[in-house]
């Protein structure tokens, strides 16, 4: 017998000793303080689903049913953003991680810290049925062995539960990652002995210290900051950190430096008259790039030198500047992928915790002002940064009110419409799309408002990590919002449901252009460049006749919501609506149909 206690289902634990093998395993990831497991229902994994529901009363951990695995990997990344602690999956044998792996990729460029189990087998060939041999394989982990931190095939209970300990202490050592622990069934299934449940409490299983920064390499870099011309300091994932904007502004003030923002991120004050987000020239005049956490420095300074597209553009930087590297990203990924770029353009490396580096930082500066030395142009400096900064206002402000009646509405209308909904809310933009997003019309006061993008480019992440996020923060007083496109909303609209079904407050508005518009706009480049018909670019890329109704998509998972809206006079109240649905504890979802730019 069950019952409903908020959201899910509760069922009376059986407790006691633990008697099975999943039995530990659950507690196990009980003691590493899995609030959720995020899952698509397999049988390879029917044992801790056992456990998970009749031994520990589907209680800590609670099961977060998915209609997908890639929504699920999705959901616990997510998860992990907005609570900085670790998202725990599941995900059946081999067709479950393949259904799983693009969002495995996306934690793993994300540094996201998760641990994924995978059920498989029966290793013994005598236990398995036909599909079991079908769904088996000598090492399952290969399929993602390229972009996780670490996987493991154990063949015993004991090495069971020492893998997952060990994937736990893995994905939280910086830089973080996911690991992969393939959980045989019929290990599950065995009986348990008694004092079998390891000490996760240990220090071995715990993450090491932070990396400090060497004190002679900071205090070079203070000096190089106090002698430039235009030193420029850029910020990137650390910006999941509410701590770490205090100390970027006071860096930029001491020093008059420029600031940027990589990209997907928010590390600092948006009207902040020293950030010039979107001034395309401020590379090109840098002398010196202190760049904290950036995931690739050959973007983050403007020096992809390629001819083939202008799309993503972020503007050239001058080829003699000093790039300061702050970070762990030498200890980051393999040789597999590219991410990350080529060798970077580093003249100064600081391998170490970033925010710590950067208190480090402060304080070198702080201790040079103190003792009398310099720091040059900063008075100069400060004044016409600030200057640049409120012409870029200006020129936004005036771009606004220039497409402000456009149908379908543009971009710069949409996300100001959406600002002003939620403004007097506690709010947290758990996604946003970064090829949709309008710089300049939603005012971010710090870091930790803004969850970051998806890592590795993969669409379908919005709508599972909206989710996961949502439900980290469920009863925190934040309301949490999404901005996605109606691609990533196509690829993985199950989520809906999942969040419906477990009461979860979140905010969602799909930007509905009715087309792959990243692609669409490849298409019209390529053709401009071959001198072929632009008017073309559209044929494979539009999803219209007939037009998908994504707000009834989304009602019939449960969400209340709205749409598709084109009518200027109905976005402000559709969004009010909104608002006060979620403020009720309920998913909405805004459909507002868009301009492609």
């Amino acid at each position: 017998m069950t019952d409903t206690i908020g959201h899910g289902l509760r069922a009376p634990a059986v407790g006691g000793n633990a008697a099975y093998g999943s039995d530990l395993m659950v507690d196990l990831l009980h003691e590493l303080g899995a609030e959720y497991v995020f899952l698509n229902p397999g049988s390879s994994f029917r044992g801790i689903h056992d456990s998970l529901v009749n031994y520990r009363g589907n209680r800590a951990p609670e099961i977060v049913l998915v209609t997908h695995e890639m929504i699920a990997v999705a959901m616990a990344h997510g998860y992990a953003k907005a609570t900085g602690k670790v998202g725990f999956c599941i995900l059946h044998n081999l067709v479950g991680l393949m259904n799983g792996a693009m969002s495995v990729f996306n934690a793993f460029c994300d540094q996201t810290p998760m641990v994924i189990l995978g059920g498989s087998g029966p290793a013994d060939p005598a236990e398995r049925r036909f599909i079991d041999w079908a769904h088996s394989a000598n090492t399952q982990g290969e399929l993602v062995r390229p972009y996780v931190k670490w996987t493991d095939e154990p063949v015993t209970l004991d090495a069971a539960l020492e893998s997952m300990l060990r994937a736990y202490r893995k994905a939280v050592t910086p830089p973080y990652g996911p690991a992969y622990v393939s959980i045989d069934a019929g290990l599950q299934e065995v009986t348990a002995t008694a004092g079998s449940l390891p000490d996760a409490k240990l220090p071995r299983y715990q993450a090491p210290p932070p990396i400090h920064p060497d004190p002679e390499l900071i205090d070079r870099l203070a000096e190089a900051i106090a002698g430039a011309q235009m030193p420029l300091v850029m910020g990137g994932r650390f910006g999941l950190d509410a701590k770490v904007s205090d100390l970027l502004v006071r860096l930029v003030e001491l020093t008059g430096a420029a600031y940027l923002d990589d990209r997907t991120t928010v590390c600092f004050p948006t009207d902040h008259p020293q950030n010039l987000n979107g001034d395309r020239n401020i590379r090109k005049e840098a002398d010196l790039f202190v760049c904290f956490d950036c995931v690739d420095l050959t973007a983050a300074t403007g020096r992809y030198g390629s001819s083939r597209s202008s799309i993503m553009g972020m503007g050239s930087a001058a080829q003699d500047a000093l790039v300061a590297d702050i970070s762990l990203g030498d200890y980051f990924g393999n040789s597999w992928a590219h991410f990350g770029g080529p060798t970077p353009p580093v003249g100064m490396q600081i391998v170490a915790d970033p925010r710590l580096a950067l208190e480090h930082l402060v304080a070198a500066v702080e201790r040079r002002l103190a003792g009398g030395a310099p720091v040059k142009d900063v008075v100069a400096r400060r004044k016409a940064l600030a200057a640049r900064h409120a012409a870029l206002m200006e020129k936004r402000a005036q771009k606004l009110k220039s497409r402000w009646s456009e149908s379908p509405f543009a971009l710069e209308r949409v996300t100001h419409e959406v600002y002003q909904a939620v403004r007097e809310e506690d709010w947290t933009l758990v996604v946003r799309n970064h090829r949709s997003w309008t710089e300049g019309y939603w005012p971010l006061d710090r870091s930790g408002r803004y969850l970051g993008g998806d890592g590795g480019g993969g669409v379908g992440y919005g709508p599972g990590a909206a989710v996961g996020a949502a439900l980290a923060l469920k009863g925190s007083g934040k309301l949490p919002v999404a901005m996605i496109g109606d691609g990533d909303f196509m690829m993985a609209p199950g989520a809906i449901w999942s969040a419906a079904h477990h009461r979860v407050p979140l905010l969602m508005v799909v930007l509905n252009n009715r087309s792959w518009g990243n692609d669409e706009l490849h298409q019209r480049e390529i053709a401009e460049q071959r001198r072929r018909p632009v008017a073309n670019a559209h044929v494979g890329q539009r999803t219209y006749d007939p037009d998908v109704d994504l707000a009834g998509v989304a009602r019939s998972f449960g969400a209340w919501a709205a749409g598709p809206i084109d009518d200027p006079e109905r976005i402000a109240g559709a969004l009010q609506e909104a608002v006060a649905a979620v403020k009720a504890g309920r998913t909405a979802v805004v459909e507002i149909v868009t301009a492609l730019t």
